[in-house]
Order: C-alpha cells, then sequence, then structure tokens
C-alpha cells in the first residue's frame, strides 16, 4: 500500500477533527500504514489553541494523547494531501465548493461518515465547546469505526501462498496450475465456493466501505443518502501472509 497523505477537517479543529487525527494515527502505528496525519479548521476561531479539554480527556482515557495545536484549512491543503476528509455534511459541502479549480489532481474530498459498516452511511455525534463528556465518549467509538473502515476501503489482499524454494520449482511451476492458495481462516467472511483458488483475495466488499469521492461534476448541494458509492481504493494492492493478515485485522 503507497504512502499517503490525509487531513481531518472541521470547523473550528478542537473537538472532532484532532480527535480523528489522533484516533488514525494509532491505527497507523499499530497496522504499519505510516501514513501522513493532520487536522485543520475551516474557521480561525480556535488557531494556535490546544484541541477542547473534553476531547483531550476523551483521548487519555484510551491511552492517546494530541500535540496538535490547532490550525486553519488552506487552499494549499488541497494540494498538498491525498484525502481531504470533512467530519460532518456541511463540511464536506463547503470543501466541495471552495475545491473546484484549486484541488490538486489527486486530491479526493471524502466525508468520514460515509465509511460505515457493509457499505452503508455511517452516524458521528457533532461535537462542540458545548457538548458534555458523554457525546465525545460517542463521538470517540464513531470516529474511530469510520477510520477503520476507511483503512480497509484501501486494496488489502490477505493470502495464504508457498514461495518456489529454487529455480527449478520456478520453471515447474510456470508450465504447472498455480498451487492454490486459501484466504485466512476465522478472520475474512466467506467467499463464493468459485473464488476460492483464484489466486487472489480482496476484502469482502462488506467491510470495504465506500467513500464521498469528489469529482468535477459533483453536486454540491445533494444529501448524504444520494451521495455516490466510489470506493477509495486509488492505492497500491498490499499482499500479505496467512501470519500477517491475522495481525493486521486483528490490530483493527
Amino acid at each position: 500500500m503507497t504512502f499517503k497523505k490525509l487531513l481531518f477537517v472541521c470547523m473550528g479543529n478542537s473537538c472532532s477533527s484532532p480527535m480523528a487525527e489522533v484516533i488514525m494515527q494509532n491505527l497507523m502505528v499499530k497496522t504499519s500504514l505510516y501514513w501522513e496525519v493532520d487536522s485543520a479548521g475551516l474557521r480561525t476561531w480556535n488557531t494556535g489553541r490546544r484541541p477542547h479539554k473534553r476531547c483531550l480527556q476523551i483521548l487519555r482515557e484510551h491511552g492517546l494523547r494530541s500535540d496538535h495545536f490547532c490550525r486553519q484549512f488552506t487552499v494549499n491543503d488541497f494540494r498538498y494531501f491525498d484525502y481531504v476528509v470533512a467530519m460532518d455534511e456541511s463540511v464536506y459541502k463547503e470543501l466541495l465548493l471552495w475545491g473546484g479549480e484549486n484541488r490538486g489532481n489527486d486530491c479526493e474530498v471524502l466525508l468520514l461518515s460515509s465509511f460505515g459498516k457493509n457499505g452503508l452511511p455511517a452516524f458521528i455525534d457533532s461535537l462542540s465547546p458545548t457538548h458534555k463528556l458523554k457525546s465525545f465518549r460517542s463521538a470517540y467509538y464513531q470516529i474511530k469505526e469510520c477510520c477503520k473502515q476507511l483503512i480497509l476501503s484501501q486494496k488489502v489482499d490477505i493470502v495464504k501462498y508457498e514461495l518456489p524454494s529454487t529455480e527449478d520449482d520456478d520453471l515447474y511451476y510456470a508450465n504447472k496450475e498455480q498451487p492454490k492458495q486459501d484466504v485466512v481462516e476465522g478472520t475474512l467472511n466467506q467467499l463464493p465456493e468459485t473464488s476460492k483458488h483464484s489466486g487472489m483475495f480482496l476484502l469482502p466488499t462488506e467491510i470495504r466501505s465506500s467513500g464521498g469521492v469528489m469529482s468535477p461534476s459533483t453536486d454540491p448541494s445533494f444529501s448524504k443518502t444520494s451521495m455516490p458509492a466510489a470506493a477509495c481504493n486509488q492505492g497500491t494492492q498490499r499482499k500479505l501472509c496467512q501470519k500477517c493478515g491475522q495481525k493486521f485485522l486483528a490490530a483493527l
């Protein structure tokens, strides 16, 4: 899987987006993906400040911390980051309007809540400094689940395979049917019988969520339910052995 640069964006960059930044960074460490992750806000309300105290408290409850200082989103972020991920629909629509010609050719604007289980939209509590700690706790788990699905939406192959030990084996298998390969047992959902020996397996579509990918023809006035289900799968395929595949999904 190729190196990616990802930016979470909300209105003030003090609650939901810094929380998502830390959650994704933690998942990056667990899965050894090592993407560059940052967060920003569309408004200047909190520029230069630390994230809200309730955000930091929830992160501490899960053994995490944030060194982030709030900053404002700039047009250069469209050119630098591969993915600009909106924390709610109002931010998503504003990013679509703001993007236009300012967006880099490789930049995609996504809505985090579109990365729900089974390809369905998820619900994420909107956060603000006026909300109680209970809302921040609920949002933490909702954001974490969507971040997991965002990772799984990339093309990840988990296979059990055998490598030839000599050049003679290479020549032998070149003229023979390829060795059978089985999906990691107990890790992925069952696949159709006809695909069990196809030699390459992707994560099933029910755990590879869709993302709201921006295109020039996108109408910024559409709602979440009418959003096209285009998969966020521009990265190269990652092939893992059985043991590494089990560790990858266990880490999520």
